[in-house]
């Protein structure tokens, strides 16, 4: 019984721990992308004021800056064909943006960002901002870490609490039914504990119940048993000191053979009725005591 419950809350835990962690994993790997997306952007947002209205060499030193502290690659495209900052290839999303359309896409090796910036003559200068995997995971692996050391936390303690509960269980029905072997071979005695847990106290209650009205009810047969001996020994006495006084020494002894005949009789189905009564053969009557 321990082991089933033990089974039984161990994959129920182990359910819900499915159930709660892993949507809680992607969660916390879709907000570490978004929130590296979301930097590079406004790095780039950041950039493109400066990429409409500042002169070449600032703007320059500009985006030196801007991609020496950015955990991203940024990289400015000017109309001449120049770049700024951060060496990279012109990628179809910066010849897209070239064209005027700000885009942003998932690429190989990380997600890349692109904005067009558009100058007076019509021409557009190109903000490239790339955003590694490495960035986009950045903390995950720890925060996943995290959330299965807490899986198996829970876990264990969950089979810890299911493994006491199982035990008090387990002694309380083992106990019950050591009650219920004692009564069954007379001890009536014997009481279970009725403040086991759950449905086991009920029925310990409920035993304890029916071991007391047995008792009740042995006592009173031990009672009407000897209130049988009593009316039953009293005339036979009667008759045997009646038999002793008659004249004739035959008649009084074939009186009194009858008499402890069925004297006999009467003490042999009382003493019947108390080995079912007491469980045992001994026994003594007081009538028979004072008879005797």
């Amino acid at each position: 019984m321990r082991r089933r419950v033990l089974l039984l809350v161990g994959a129920t835990t182990s359910l819900v721990l499915v159930a709660f962690l892993v949507p809680l994993a992607v969660l916390v790997r879709t907000v570490a992308a978004e929130r590296a997306v979301q930097a590079a952007t406004s790095q780039a947002q950041l950039l493109s004021s400066l990429v409409a209205t500042a002169d070449p060499q600032s703007l320059e030193l500009s985006v030196q800056q801007a991609d020496a502290t950015s955990a991203s690659e940024l990289t400015v495209f000017l109309p001449d064909g120049r770049q700024l900052g951060a060496p990279a290839q012109r990628t179809p999303l910066v010849e897209l943006a070239t064209r005027g359309s700000s885009v942003s896409a998932e690429v190989t090796g990380g997600r890349e960002i692109v904005y067009a910036v558009g100058d007076a003559a019509g021409a557009y200068r190109v903000i490239r901002a790339f955003v590694p995997a490495a960035e986009l995971s950045r903390g995950v692996a720890r925060a996943w870490l995290l959330l299965a050391l807490l899986g198996v936390t829970l876990l264990v303690v969950s089979l810890t609490v299911a493994d006491r509960l199982a035990r008090t269980l387990v002694r309380s029905t083992i106990r019950l039914a050591e009650v219920s072997n004692l009564l069954a071979r007379g001890d009536l005695s014997a009481r279970a504990d009725a403040g086991s847990p759950g449905e086991i106290g009920t029925v310990a209650r409920a035993l304890n119940h029916l071991a007391g009205r047995i008792d009740e009810l042995l006592r009173e047969e031990r009672e009407t048993i000897a209130d049988l001996s009593h009316r039953v020994r009293t005339p036979l006495t009667a008759l045997r000191l009646e038999a002793e006084a008659l004249p004739d020494a035959g008649d009084a002894a074939r009186v009194g053979a009858g008499g402890d005949a069925v004297n006999r009789a009467v003490t042999q189905a009382i003493d019947e009725a108390r080995r079912r009564n007491t469980g045992t053969g001994a026994g003594c009557d007081p009538a028979e005591v004072g008879s005797g």
